[in-house]
């Protein structure tokens, strides 16, 4: 690897539990969540590599962090490689995935966009929403997965997985336009009863947001405030109920178990409900910053 390039490393050997490390070897090989790769990137001036030769799965929130991140970098006039999966079925997830669709000119890619077949467990492929016709399209695409995924185990979820894209997506596209524009969505489905949804934006974050009314808030307060029912940034007593709402769809008991997780700026959220029991809430702050606001939402049904 020149030493003009900066390699992101992505390998199956670091997946846990629906979170994806990326190794940085120019760092001395420290493991590092995408959200810190794509902060690190902002005053970066080399090439970047994202070496996914080695990767046998990655999940939802890594793959549109991925596409940000190339987007991030693109529009900051570095060039970026992809290198595909050597594994097959890797590298065909990725297309169906469309991670490559429209890529930047400065990105180079032997990845093409291919629709997934009807046994796929493709719900969204990585789209991006960067106006409200994107918006309009989304709903449309909605209905069309209700009637072909949300049946059986599956139907408990619906009403989640609705108020997470709908209300998530509101934020992200009222609140999360920044330079390189727009929001990103990505579904997925496990088995026939788990999917697992992950939106974001490289927007000025919950906190910043937060204190156009507030400020005087640290980041921890910010998104704890933010999480509850009835706080905006706007100072609009009508908003602020969008992260309610999805904590209010995951809290049901027909749902076996749902998870949120917030990854804005130097804060971080967590909530974990089971059988319509809340049975972990938490907020906290971090050293490093994440770009934007990414959210990542885990259903399961019974």
């Amino acid at each position: 690897m020149s030493a003009t390039k900066r390699c992101v490393s992505i390998a199956d050997s670091v997946y846990e539990m629906s979170k994806l490390l990326v190794y940085l070897p120019v760092d001395g090989g420290v493991n590092r969540r995408w959200g810190e790769a794509i902060a690190l990137h902002d005053d970066c001036q080399t090439e970047i590599v994202l070496d996914l030769r080695d990767a046998k799965f990655v999940d939802p929130m890594s793959l549109i962090r991925m596409r940000a991140l190339i987007d991030l970098s693109s529009a900051g006039g570095r060039k970026v490689e992809i290198v595909s999966p050597r594994d097959a079925a890797a590298r065909s997830y990725l297309e169906w995935m469309h991670l490559a669709t429209d890529l930047p000119p400065s990105c180079a890619s032997d990845l093409e966009t291919i629709d997934a077949p009807g046994s796929s467990k493709v719900l969204i492929p990585v789209t991006r929403l960067r106006n409200p016709t994107d918006v309009t399209e989304l709903e449309r695409t909605l209905e069309d997965l209700y009637l072909a995924h949300f049946e059986g185990s599956l139907a408990p979820l619906a009403d989640a997985f609705t108020w997470t894209i709908g209300e998530i997506c509101d934020n992200a596209t009222t609140h999360g336009t920044s330079s390189v524009g727009g929001s990103y969505l990505a579904a997925q489905r496990y088995s026939n009863k788990r999917c697992i949804i992950a939106i974001g934006d490289l927007g000025i974050g919950i906190a910043a947001h937060m204190r156009q009314v507030y400020p005087d808030l640290d980041d921890e307060t910010a998104i704890r405030l933010a999480t509850k029912g009835g706080e905006s940034g706007t100072g609009d007593p009508q908003r602020g109920f969008g992260y309610q709402y999805v904590i209010d769809g995951i809290k049901n008991e027909r749902i076996q178990s749902g998870e949120l997780r917030v990854w804005s700026g130097r804060s971080r959220f967590r909530l974990l409900a089971r059988g319509g029991l809340q049975e972990r809430r938490r907020a906290w702050a971090i050293d490093k910053a994440t770009n934007g606001t990414w959210v990542g939402v885990d259903l399961v049904g019974q």
